[in-house]
């Protein structure tokens, strides 16, 4: 087991290859719906890279709180990069607004633990585990109409305003490009939470500790500011790059 201090590298790797995974996920995405690229992008294995980079980040992000001093600064800075996101695709990119993205919900979840965090740092740690992850699991399909595994229909006269999209209670014709909503995805960074009591007091392998990759910790140290930038670059590459293939076409 590895001893107390020290930065725990296998957090910065395994955040690196998520974001990697993020990009191309998303670079897919503006192929097929931006572009117009005949590929079949809703298909298993593109929703589970998606599942799997998201659940990865959001995990992560929960191990993280427990580690900051300040995760209610970090969770404004968060926030206001979520804002600007908004601000940029509203104005540049209307057809993909993103009203409450994932920035905007990590954001606001560092936020909350901030203000619950005594009670959880004092909760056993296992239990909280599983209690916040089955949590998750049950209310997965809450956005969309359904819990415990699609077994129980949610009255739909819920889904009645906008304003309950942050609760994952989508109505009101709410739209947003990238939408990760407090319920269910709260309890999946609870539980990053409680498992980062381990992560805080180096009960972790050795191999956590040590750095593997110094590309993958240099990524993994600025995730907010590649995850703010990723989206405009590939745009941009993907439009100069079908620009050049249209304008040679025509030659």
């Amino acid at each position: 087991m590895a001893g107390k201090g020290g930065r725990i590298y296998f957090l910065d790797e395994l955040r690196a290859l998520a974001l990697i995974g993020m990009i191309i996920y998303h670079a897919a995405y503006d192929l097929y719906a931006i572009f117009g690229l005949d590929f079949d992008f809703y298909s298993p294995g593109w929703d589970t890279l998606q599942m799997a980079v998201c659940c990865t980040f959001i995990f992560i992000a929960g191990i993280s709180s427990r580690l900051t001093r300040n995760s209610l600064k970090h969770g404004f800075l968060v926030l206001g990069a979520g804002m600007l996101m908004t601000l940029g695709t509203y104005f540049f990119m209307p057809s993909q607004v993103i009203w409450f993205g994932v920035l905007h919900f990590l954001g606001v979840s560092m936020i909350i633990y901030y203000l619950i965090r005594k009670p959880v740092n004092k909760a056993p740690a296992l239990l909280g585990m599983i209690f916040a992850f089955a949590a998750f699991l049950c209310l997965y399909g809450l956005p969309s109409g359904t819990v415990f595994f699609g077994n129980i229909d949610v009255p739909g006269n819920l889904y009645f305003s906008k304003f309950l999209s942050i609760f994952g209670l989508p109505g009101g014709g709410f739209r947003s490009a990238d939408y990760f909503p407090l319920l269910p995805w709260f309890f999946l960074y609870l539980t990053g939470c409680f498992a980062g009591k381990w992560f805080k007091e180096r009960k972790i392998p050795d191999f956590m500790m040590k750095k593997h990759s110094d590309f993958l910790c240099a990524i993994g140290s600025n995730t907010l500011a590649i995850y703010i930038v990723h989206q405009p670059i590939t745009y941009g590459l993907l439009y100069a790059f079908f620009w050049v293939i249209e304008k040679g076409s025509a030659v």
